[in-house]
């Protein structure tokens, strides 16, 4: 373990425990015209709806630590989808899962749980950017993520929201049929409206970082907690579906984390795997507190960016709470924020309420050890 992972241990220790949850995500499309009469997930691959019915049974088996009968239900129609995930993308998600699988025991189990829901995370995130980025078919992009939600997904967000009082499921759900709304045309021909599928694009994924942040932390807790290799395990293979967001930003904690997922389980620090977490997300929320006035108030890809760092800012408010930050008022100003981005009538007013967001959100990049307060420098490794 390097020096500075227990630098940082000692000063998660030193925050507050108060932990204030946030109100939940406002789509900020009420009312708007549904463009389309098709429903929400009607366009799904079959492909996706046979897999899913066999994620349905291996999450019931993981969940019991079955590693047999999750092998049984892994064979079939859902490993030949993780299969041309792994071809179209370049990845290895099925060897990792049949490779734990194979252990036949409850750690295996524990960790091919995580590492499908790794899988299914970066193809829904993939799905809904190709909605942005060229899929021709709209519907069927935007369903396709849809399906991976409804049928392995959710489980995990529910999971989160019981045990810690969190607002993931409803906001996803809220998200995903704003977005579809805003979708027009006939396939292949289609479009969006750039006002609200992109953000609500956003809204989606950084939700779901949200989801699996939290799940992170509550394993990591559980392991510790019971000196128990199983939840452990849950989190190693789940933390591949956050390793990119640390990628670039804090790239020697995706080794730390990793090194402390697959070590002794009570010698696991959550505080510190959170402080790890939060470096990375703290420098990606700070992009946002001001980026729109590169492009511009008043305009689509602007108000996208604003959405995209209130939602970051929902994940970071448990450690800001613990920091001793002002939560609410944080979370009102990036209300705020993205209601002047998208009207873009008043730039002093935009550019006031940009000031206190770059101000709390450095301030707690300076509560986790960041030096020089960023929204792109890398920690370098000691």
């Amino acid at each position: 373990m390097r020096p500075r992972f227990l630098t940082r241990t000692l000063a998660a220790l030193t925050l507050l425990t108060a932990c204030t949850d946030p109100a939940a995500d406002d789509t900020d499309t009420a009312g708007a015209e549904d463009l389309n009469d098709r429903q929400l997930g009607a366009d799904a691959s079959a492909a996706c709806r046979a897999a899913m019915r066999g994620a349905a049974d291996f999450l019931a088996a993981t969940a019991e630590d079955d590693a047999t009968a999750a092998a049984a239900a892994y064979a079939g129609d859902l490993q030949a989808y993780v299969r041309a995930l792994d071809a179209a993308a370049t990845r290895s998600d099925d060897v990792a899962i049949t490779e734990a699988l194979a252990s036949a025991d409850g750690e295996g189990a524990a960790l091919a749980e995580g590492r499908l829901h790794t899988a299914l995370s970066l193809e829904l995130r993939a799905r809904l950017a190709s909605v942005e980025t060229g899929a021709a078919d709209k519907f069927a992009a935007w369903d396709e993520g849809h399906c991976l939600w409804e049928g392995a997904l959710r489980g995990l967000a529910r999971r989160v929201d019981t045990t810690a009082g969190d607002t993931i499921e409803a906001d996803i759900d809220a998200a995903f049929a704003a977005g579809h709304d805003a979708i027009s045309g006939a396939p292949p021909a289609t479009a969006v409206d750039d006002w609200r599928t992109p953000p609500m694009r956003q809204v989606i994924e950084k939700t779901l970082f949200r989801a699996l942040h939290r799940q992170l932390v509550a394993l990591a807790s559980a392991a510790q907690r019971g000196a128990d290799p199983l939840p452990a395990a849950r989190a190693l293979g789940l933390f591949g579906a956050l390793e990119d967001r640390l990628k670039d930003r804090n790239t020697p904690g995706i080794a730390d984390i990793t090194a402390m997922l697959s070590g002794d389980p009570a010698a696991i620090d959550p505080d510190a795997l959170r402080v790890e977490l939060d470096l990375a997300f703290a420098k990606r929320t700070r992009k946002y507190c001001d980026e729109a006035f590169e492009a511009g108030l008043g305009v689509p890809t602007s108000y996208k960016g604003a959405v995209e760092g209130r939602t970051y800012a929902r994940l970071l408010a448990a450690g800001m709470a613990r920091a001793g930050q002002d939560v609410e008022a944080y979370l009102r100003d990036w209300d705020d924020y993205a209601a002047q981005v998208r009207s873009g009538a008043d730039l002093e007013a935009a550019q006031r309420v940009s000031d206190r967001l770059i101000a709390a959100t450095c301030a707690y990049q300076a509560a986790l050890g960041v030096a020089a307060c960023t929204s792109s420098e890398d920690e370098l490794a000691p």
